[in-house]
């Protein structure tokens, strides 16, 4: 089996993950086709979709509809049940086959042909995967000319004129972060909010796995701490979140639930972390309930060798 790097999304209770799947929303078109263009223009086919620690699916329906199969796996049993609930469909019609599997045993998939994976993915998913074992495992399921895309995205509200006091509002963010959540961090969270900057790569692994190339690597970041990077709006497209939206979004973050589980005399009083957090906000916003989020965006391509 492999290691249990984070016990949370995994141990999910079937109203944690309907929450979950109701709180998280789905990922910018603009990332889907930053992918989805780097597949076609290397020669990448699309017959199947493999998503990766796919949660209750979101990523994995928006992907599908350009295969003509899809199978979203994830670890977590009643994550799978959420996913199963919400259903979908792919390009050919075909219902999504949602399967619970680890990542680093995705080549046991039942019906799951060695080298017939066209695209693999995990959005916001692989900073909880051992590496090592996954990429022994992506290099048996994906077919000579395929693509692994891993992406990642880390919390910021905009460098925008419409957010007041903007320094003390990433101060706020980033005292709730590094200071009222650090103890509940895992080196899984601290790589994406890094941006993926030291997720273990084929190349840097034990034993090294040389089925991709490493000439053919390519990551993109945008927006890293809230700078735009083309000036306007996020590369994940920013929204104006009220503070309300901002809370539940934050109550399915893993630090969130773990600080929940070990102080559950506070959960929903006012020495609630999210709780104190968005007053804290509001204060520093002068009473606006609302702020511009997004989130600075990490993307990582692979080409497996023809």
């Amino acid at each position: 089996m492999a290691t249990v790097t984070d016990p949370t999304f995994r141990s999910y209770s079937a109203e944690e993950a309907r929450l979950y799947s109701v709180s998280r929303l789905s990922y910018s078109q603009n990332v889907y086709n930053k992918v989805l263009d780097h597949h076609t223009a290397t020669g990448g086919k699309f017959d199947l979709l493999l998503d990766v620690g796919c949660g209750p699916g979101n990523a994995t329906r928006d992907l599908s509809l350009s295969f003509d199969k899809t199978i979203g796996a994830d670890p977590g049993a009643q994550m799978i049940e959420a996913a199963n609930a919400l259903g979908g469909k792919t390009k050919s019609r075909k219902a999504i086959e949602f399967v619970v599997a680890a990542a680093e045993e995705i080549s046991q998939i039942k019906g799951l042909e060695p080298g017939s994976v066209d695209l693999l993915t995990a959005a916001m998913a692989a900073h909880w995967f051992d590496m090592a074992k996954f990429w022994a495992e992506a290099a048996k399921v994906v077919k000579p000319g395929g693509t692994v895309a891993l992406w990642t995205c880390a919390s910021s509200f905009a460098r925008d004129p419409s957010t007041p006091n903007y320094e003390k509002v990433q101060q706020v963010l980033l005292r709730f972060e590094r200071e009222t959540l650090a103890p509940y961090e895992l080196p899984g969270n601290r790589l994406s909010m890094e941006m993926y900057d030291n997720l273990p790569l084929l190349w840097n692994v034990t034993p090294p796995v040389k089925d991709f190339l490493q000439s053919e690597y390519v990551k993109h970041d945008y927006d890293r701490e809230g700078v735009l990077s083309n000036g306007v709006d996020f590369f994940g497209e920013g929204s104006f979140t009220t503070l309300d939206e901002e809370s539940k979004g934050l109550s399915t973050a893993s630090m969130v639930t773990r600080w929940r589980a070990a102080n559950p005399e506070l959960v929903d009083t006012d020495k609630d972390a999210v709780k104190v957090f968005i007053r804290e906000l509001k204060e520093v916003l002068g009473g606006q309930d609302w702020i511009l989020r997004g989130t600075g965006t990490a993307i990582l391509l692979f080409k497996k060798s023809a």
